[in-house]
Order: structure tokens, then sequence, then C-alpha cells
């Protein structure tokens, strides 16, 4: 398992990974063990929330005056839920399993699977960077292809956290 002692349920998305979550891991991400899963395969990304969170807010602030209104809601209740109390730590967990699962993926491919996603926040997380730190920059500045794909933020980007889940993580 990774080195969080304690896990926090966020979000769980239902058939791909979203941008919104390979962000958050997207500072030092590492794979790790599933805390769902018992197999020795890592199958999970942990990222350092120290450095993502804040500029995961600050993406928020920074999209929604680009896109649809639909965002303003999501980005307003990702905030209040990320700022939770109750929601903070010094790493965010990604947990990928079931979603290699639906793929098809057995548990090397996964392991595989999951050093590339780790790869691919890392990228991700580095353009969102850049783009935040340059001024006049707006969602055309983005150089990714995962974030050059979106065209309906609200639905795609996948920022919709609760505290309610399909799988909770124990208590």
């Amino acid at each position: 398992m990774c080195d969080s002692v304690e896990f926090r349920d966020i979000a769980e998305w239902k058939s791909f990974i979203p941008v919104a979550h390979l962000i958050l891991v997207g500072e030092n991400p590492t794979p790790c063990q599933s805390a769902i899963w018992t197999v020795e395969e890592k199958i999970a990304i942990e990222g350092d929330a120290n450095i993502t969170r804040p500029l995961f807010l600050k993406l928020l602030d920074w999209l929604e005056p680009q896109v649809d209104e639909g965002f303003a809601n999501a980005a307003r209740e990702a905030r209040e839920y990320l700022m939770r109390a109750d929601r903070q730590g010094d790493k965010f967990h990604l947990e990928l399993g079931e979603i290699y699962e639906l793929e098809g993926l057995d548990l090397p491919e996964m392991a595989t699977e999951t050093i590339s996603n780790a790869a691919l926040a890392k990228e991700i997380f580095l353009d969102v960077k850049r783009v935040l730190e340059r001024d006049g920059s707006t969602i055309d500045s983005f150089e990714h292809v995962s974030l050059r794909a979106i065209t309906n933020w609200e639905e795609q980007f996948g920022c919709y956290f609760s505290h309610v889940l399909y799988f909770h993580l124990g208590g």
C-alpha cells in the first residue's frame, strides 16, 4: 500500500480516468499498491497534494470564465469539497484497478498501464502549471493532447467530488 496512513474517498468515475484526477496526482506521481485490491502489483498512483491541490484550485478559477456556465457549479462544488477540513492530507491516491478491469487488462498489464498513467499525470500537470504561469494564456494555450481534447469541460474534465461513493475505503 502507499505511504498514506488514512484514506478519505473523494471521487469515483465510471468509465475512464478523468483529467482532473490525473492533475491531482500529477506532482511526484508514484505507482503504488492499491488500497482496495490485495495484489502485489502497483495499480494505484500517489501524488503530492500539497502542490497539486493549490494548482488545481487555481486552474478551476482560471477555467471558469472561459467555459460553459455549467462548469461554474461543478467548480464551486469541487472547491468547497477539496477545501473541507476532513479532505486535507499530504497525498492524493488514485485507484485505477476497476477501470483497468473494465478494459480487460490482467494484473501485469495493469501495473504497466499504471506506470504510463503516472507519466501521463506528470505531463498534464506540467502543462497546466506552464499555462497558468503564463500571462494572457487561454484554454487554447494547452499543448497536451488530453487537455486539448476536452470539448465540454463540465462533462469531460471530471471535477465532481462526493463523499457518497459506490466503493468506500472503510469507515
